[in-house]
């Protein structure tokens, strides 16, 4: 079964959008995790087996890189770009439906410390993902060279994000291949002379 798909999964989700609608309506300050629980329709107890605090259940579960995906991409046998571009399409095409659900997280994660920290905490947890796969894949290069490839990636796939959640894009999945496409000629600036 898809990981997405599982109950665990889905509880996880029901019981983020439960945290992120009061904390719309009431204002972060005002939510409290027995709040989430009964908007979400579990027991205080239940809560605490998914998330520790409530600003944990805004955030969500992991956005992990789908485990399938992710072993076809380590190996893969296209350039490096083609094989990046299906992995970050079965990552995001989870995501799709949640646009609503990641403008509210962006705009409360700016005005919220504790929440954009975690924030931060997520994307430093995929970076470290997307390396560990980088390096999987490519055994011979250098750390530093993965390192900032993978810091690269991320950073594609979180403009596309920022650009898909303010509407300055409609087409996510689009959005973040376009910025893959961006990694090589923004590295071949560093050899160009000004004017």
């Amino acid at each position: 079964m898809m990981p997405h798909m599982t109950r665990r999964y889905r509880t996880a989700k029901k019981i983020q959008a439960a945290a992120i609608r009061l904390a719309v309506r009431d204002g972060l300050a005002n939510v409290t995790t027995e709040a989430i629980a009964r908007e979400a329709g579990i027991s205080t107890r239940t809560f605490f087996n998914y998330y520790p605090y409530k600003e944990a259940a805004m955030m969500g579960p992991p956005p992990d890189y789908p485990a399938e995906a992710s072993e076809q991409f380590v190996a893969g046998t296209g350039t490096l770009i083609e094989d990046l571009g299906r992995l970050i399409t079965a990552h995001l095409s989870r995501f799709l439906d949640e646009r609503e659900l990641l403008v509210h997280i962006l705009a409360l994660s700016d005005t919220d410390p504790k929440l954009d920290a975690l924030r931060n905490s997520t994307m430093l947890s995929r970076r470290a993902q997307m390396r560990e796969l980088l390096r999987r894949r490519c055994p011979a290069a250098r750390p530093a060279q993965i390192e900032i490839l993978a810091a690269a990636i991320v950073a594609a796939t979180n403009a596309a994000t920022k650009a898909w959640t303010s509407g300055e894009a409609d087409d996510f999945i689009a959005a973040a291949l376009e910025n893959l496409s961006l990694i090589q000629p923004a590295a071949e600036m560093l050899g160009r002379r000004p004017g």
